[in-house]
């Protein structure tokens, strides 16, 4: 049970951004439904075709998110050669500013999604940790220059807050109120007109309600309309009819 419960944490954050300009916003909403649909050549090549225009900062993250899928659904040892160069470039920028602290935090949250993958889960755990440490950094200072992206940090916050008291044996008293908050929030980012912010609330709360809460109709709700919204993507359906893919 706790294996599962944090396999299903490490599905946490793949985008931190919200609230660009509406060219790059255009740009940037393409290349993430040509990757959500699968049409990976197709968004590799947009994305560096756009390499100069995009900010790195959405750069980097769209790249991530590209070669995470791409290694997930084909396991090939290319993919994973390809993913782990790009953690290690992205690991390796200067902590410059508070954007350098997010990117940091978002190549850690893939790391770890990576070593479950490979049952590394020491690795993991070790790498939760020092997620932990990043968010409390973060939130020490002022996150105002976050603007409506603070809305995808406070996502991530939920989810954060859900499976670690759900992992932590001494938060049972709290659990339950803890939970709802969580869900509650998830719940109402999915009817924000934001397209990543709502597909990444649809899909976490598709994961949780399947396999931590046990309420499978509920969380294939959230995959059909994931499927609608995809409609090249192979995953979501399956998902949605209760199969149980690896990936």
């Amino acid at each position: 049970m706790f294996f599962r419960i944090l396999l299903v944490f490490v599905f946490l954050i793949s985008f931190q951004y919200t609230g660009f300009s509406s060219e790059t916003d255009t740009t940037v909403n393409r290349i993430f439904t040509l990757i959500y649909n699968q049409q990976f050549i197709e968004s590799e090549e947009s994305l560096n075709g756009q390499s100069k225009q995009l900010d790195s900062f959405y750069f980097n993250i769209l790249k991530l998110d590209l070669y995470w899928w791409k290694y997930s659904l084909s396991r090939s040892k290319v993919d994973a050669v390809k993913l782990n160069e790009v953690l290690n470039e992205i690991a390796k920028t200067p902590l410059n500013t508070g954007e350098d602290r997010i990117n940091k935090l978002i190549c850690s949250s893939y790391k770890m999604r990576y070593e479950i993958k490979r049952f590394n889960l020491f690795s993991a755990l070790i790498i939760r940790s020092d997620v932990r440490k990043q968010i409390e950094i973060i939130k020490q200072n002022d996150l105002s220059y976050l603007g409506d992206r603070q809305k995808l940090f406070d996502l991530y916050l939920s989810l954060f807050s859900y499976f670690d008291n759900a992992i932590n044996p001494f938060s049972f008293g709290s659990k339950s109120e803890e939970f709802s908050k969580s869900l509650q929030t998830l719940e109402k980012y999915t009817q924000d007109d934001d397209l990543i912010l709502s597909t990444m609330a649809h899909y976490f709360l598709g994961r949780i309600y399947v396999k931590v809460e046990k309420q499978p109709e509920k969380g294939q709700a959230h995959f059909r309309i994931l499927a609608q919204r995809f409609p090249k993507n192979t995953l979501f359906p399956q998902l949605a009819n209760g199969l149980n893919p690896k990936f």
